[in-house]
């Protein structure tokens, strides 16, 4: 009973629009819209930081270092 249940559940549409919710999270956050997010490591202190897609460059939040991403 409890598999059939799990099946069922997966196959409905979810609860919440989480996509949606993150998108206009990340717009707010950026102050522009925002189409995706990616992560990246800084080379020099091996921080991993976040970056708002489309962005010409990231700063590091730990060193300052400037990502220029591909």
């Amino acid at each position: 009973m409890l598999l059939e249940e799990l099946i069922e559940k997966a196959n409905q549409k979810p609860e919440y629009d989480w996509d949606g919710y993150y998108k206009w999270l990340f717009s707010e956050d950026a102050g522009q819209k925002v189409t995706g997010y990616t992560f990246w490591e800084c080379k020099k202190c091996l921080t991993i930081n976040l970056l708002y897609l489309p962005a010409r460059y990231g700063k590091c939040r730990n060193c300052s270092l400037i990502h220029i991403p591909h």
